[in-house]
């Protein structure tokens, strides 16, 4: 065997080495569950619609049950993208939370069923559809579905804490670049009173005409068509948000394979 026959073989002993130790680096950190799939949720904050009330009482109020028994409603609220792109890029939306209107006498309310839906809509603030099914994007997500029990352990206040809480079930990637937000959601429930109120801009809903719309459709089957559209008003909710970017485990993985790749290119370099 010459020369060039063992520096060949030498060189390929190497790459294999090379190959083998990185392959096991990657196994071991998968087995413990770090993955390319994990969100940093260190940085989480909130985004408040609509934010001039974020710490002011919203000059109107808002009951789930517009006629006395089973209630069967459903309402959009568009948001503009704006309003989420304090993060630097996509951001990660993981639970939603309305508040008490001052007025409110009830503080709980439990819903047979609601159905929470987001996309990222196909129309905008300015020209969101009476017809729903033309609002929502194709990357719709529903975030909560089923029974649910909201609740306000600190009662009615002026204005009251954000604690009647939906944590969603599935997160919400967002990109606010790419178009406004959708939320839709519909609901099932049997109140027979309208003294769970939640806070609610409606009589001021002018200055707030290029940030959201809201739409109800009362009589959700079968057409799918809002009765009524408020540009301006929406319910007073915050969003918990974090910035979509990858944990440090999955910056590690991505840079031990730059340092896999680099050593391979070395070594090309050397023969």
């Amino acid at each position: 065997m010459h020369d060039g026959q063992f520096l060949f073989r030498g060189q390929l002993v190497r790459a294999i080495r090379g190959i083998s130790v990185c392959t096991a680096v990657f196994v071991a950190l998968a087995a413990v569950g770090i993955g390319p799939l994990q969100w940093d949720r260190s940085y989480g904050d909130t985004v408040t619609v609509v934010p001039y009330y974020e710490h002011l009482e919203a000059p109107g109020y808002y009951y789930f049950d517009p006629v006395t028994g089973v209630d069967i409603e459903r309402d959009q609220i568009i948001m503009d993208g704006s309003l989420f792109t304090g993060f630097g890029g996509p951001v990660v939306i993981d639970s939603l939370a309305f508040r008490l209107d001052k007025d409110a006498s009830a503080t709980s309310a439990s819903f047979d069923d609601i159905q929470v839906r987001l996309s990222t809509a196909l129309t905008t603030v300015a020209t969101l559809s009476t017809t729903l099914a033309n609002n929502i994007g194709p990357d719709e997500t529903t975030v909560f579905s089923g029974p649910l029990t909201l609740t306000s352990s600190a009662g009615a206040g002026n204005p009251s804490d954000f604690d009647l809480l939906i944590p969603f079930l599935v997160p919400f990637q967002y990109d606010p670049t790419a178009g406004d937000l959708l939320l839709d959601w519909q609901y099932t429930a049997n109140f027979g009173g309208s003294s769970f109120r939640i806070d609610f801009n409606h009589h001021n809903a002018n200055p707030f005409r290029n940030i959201v719309t809201y739409a109800e459709d009362s009589r959700p089957a079968p057409n799918g068509i809002a009765e009524d559209m408020l540009r301006g008003g929406s319910p007073i909710m915050q969003f918990s948000v974090s910035p979509a970017v990858p944990e440090p485990a999955t910056l590690l993985l991505a840079l031990l394979g730059l340092a896999c790749l680099s050593r391979g290119f070395r070594s090309r370099l050397r023969r």
